[in-house]
C-alpha cells in the first residue's frame, strides 16, 4: 500500500482468500472437521482430508470436489508419528506444498473421576493431546522449511473451565491450549499456530458421549448463555477461514472461543 491511509481495491476480500493454498485436516471424515475441511476449499484452498474413517474422509473429499473444489482423502492416524510423516510426505509431494494445517480430530469419554478406567484416560490423551502435537510437529517442519504456514488447533472451552465426568478431556484440551501458545512462541515469523475453542457443539462424537452419560451435558447446558443453544458445526468454519487466511496476520498463539459467550461469565 502506497498510502497507509487507504486500502487497495479489493484489499478485504483478498484477506479470506485461500486460492492457491494447500489445507490439511485432520478428522476431516465428520463433524466439525467436515464442515472446516469443505470451508477452507470454499476460500479456495486444495484440501487434503485426514480421518481413520475412510468412509467419511472420501465422503469429504467428495463434497469438495462436487462444489468445484480439490481434494483428496488420506488415511492418517494422528497418534502414529511415522504415519503423520508419511502423509504430510504424500501430500507436499502432490500439491507441492501445505500451508494450513486444521487439527481437528478429537474424542472424549465420560466417566467419574474416581471411576475413570486408566486405559480410556490413555486414549483421550493420545488422540486430542498427542494427536494434536505430531501433526503441528510434522506438518511445522515443512511449513518451516517453506517460511510460512498457519496452524489451527481445535480446543474447547474445556481448556479454560471445568464440568464434570470429563477429567480426561478437560486435560487434553488444557494442554492443546498451551501446545498452541508453545509453537507460536518458537515459531514466531515463521509459523502461526492458533486455537478455536468451541462450546458445546451438536456433532456426531458429542451426541455419541451424551448417550453414555449426561451430567457432562446437563452441566453444560443448564449455564449456557442462551438457553438450549448448542453450536452447529457450519458456525465454526468462519473462525478457521480467519485463523488460516492473511485476515489473522499479525494473530498467533491464541485461542478463539466460538461460545456464543460461554466464557463471559
Amino acid at each position: 500500500m502506497t498510502d497507509k491511509n487507504v486500502l487497495p481495491e479489493g484489499f478485504v476480500s483478498s484477506l479470506f482468500s485461500l486460492d492457491g493454498r494447500v489445507a490439511a485436516v485432520t478428522g476431516g471424515g465428520s463433524g466439525l472437521g467436515q464442515a472446516m475441511a469443505v470451508g477452507l476449499a470454499q476460500a479456495g484452498a486444495a484440501v487434503a482430508v485426514l480421518d481413520v474413517n475412510d468412509e467419511g474422509a472420501t465422503e469429504t473429499a467428495a463434497a469438495i470436489e462436487a462444489g468445484g473444489g480439490a481434494a483428496r482423502a488420506l488415511h492418517c492416524d494422528v497418534t502414529d508419528s511415522s504415519a503423520v510423516n508419511s502423509v504430510a510426505d504424500e501430500i507436499v509431494d502432490q500439491f507441492g506444498r501445505v500451508d494450513v494445517l486444521v487439527n481437528s480430530a478429537g474424542t472424549a469419554f465420560r466417566c467419574a473421576a474416581e471411576e475413570f478406567p486408566e486405559d480410556r484416560f490413555d486414549a483421550v490423551l493420545n488422540l486430542n493431546l498427542k494427536g494434536t502435537y505430531l501433526p503441528c510437529q510434522s506438518f511445522g517442519r515443512k511449513m518451516l522449511a517453506q517460511g510460512s504456514g498457519s496452524i489451527v488447533n481445535i480446543a474447547s472451552i474445556g481448556g479454560f473451565i471445568a464440568y464434570p465426568h470429563a477429567s480426561a478431556y478437560l486435560a487434553s484440551k488444557g494442554g492443546v491450549v498451551q501446545v498452541t501458545r508453545a509453537l507460536a512462541l518458537e515459531w514466531i515469523g515463521k509459523v502461526r499456530v492458533n486455537a478455536i475453542a468451541p462450546t458445546l457443539m451438536r456433532t456426531p462424537l458429542t451426541e455419541r458421549v451424551g448417550q453414555v452419560s449426561s451430567v457432562t451435558s446437563d452441566f453444560i447446558l443448564a449455564r449456557l448463555p442462551r438457553e438450549g443453544r448448542l453450536g452447529e458445526a457450519h458456525e465454526i468454519v468462519g473462525a478457521a477461514v480467519f485463523l488460516a487466511s492473511d485476515a489473522s496476520a499479525l494473530v498467533t498463539g491464541h485461542t478463539l472461543p466460538v461460545d456464543d459467550g460461554y466464557l463471559i461469565a
